[in-house]
């Protein structure tokens, strides 16, 4: 189940990318209105794409120094629902190799993850047609919303129950 909601809208998110222009600073405002240190100033100069990400409106700290890039993406990702956004219009600011790669799924996985969301829509859930490395998005009012929110949610979890059979066996466990 994980890797159907988290890990799909945080690649979706990577996988597109929109226009934020690089940052002409070489360092990004810090919360005390200082720059921060170019990029020596945490692993694989995330500066450029943080900037991004500030300049979208969503507030995320300066990576520590050492932190994998993947690493301090997916925190971002799981403690702030905006930041999903951000990161699709700011995705060609990564470094190379903070990317996660792409998941791997056969036409058959392809096929069940379309009938889960056809069966998620009959359901009242707005959700997209799976894209060819399985990335699916909710939308409508649950668009927004934390993983926690989204599981508590009456209607979302009557849905999945009706629908998980459709759903990859491997993407259930998760």
């Amino acid at each position: 189940m994980r890797r159907m909601f988290a890990l799909p809208v945080l690649i979706a998110g990577l996988a597109m990318a929109a226009g934020c222009s690089p940052a002409s600073e070489p360092g990004i405002p810090t919360a005390n209105g200082s720059a921060a240190a170019g990029p020596s100033a945490g692993s694989a100069d995330l500066t450029a794409y943080v900037g991004c990400i500030r300049d979208k409106g969503v507030q995320v700290p300066d990576p520590a120094p050492g932190v994998q890039p993947r690493a301090w993406i997916r925190q971002q990702a799981e403690a702030n629902p905006a930041f999903d956004a951000a990161d699709i219009a700011c995705h060609h600011l990564l470094p190379a190799g903070a990317e996660p790669p792409a998941p791997t799924i056969s036409a058959q996985e392809l096929e069940q993850l379309r009938a889960f969301a056809i069966c998620m829509r009959a359901h009242e859930i707005e959700m997209t047609d799976p894209t060819p490395d399985g990335n699916m998005r909710i939308g409508g009012r649950l668009e927004h919303v934390t993983r926690a929110q989204l599981e508590a949610d009456p209607a979302f979890k009557a849905a999945h129950q009706a629908c998980k059979d459709k759903l990859p066996v491997e993407s259930e466990k998760k």
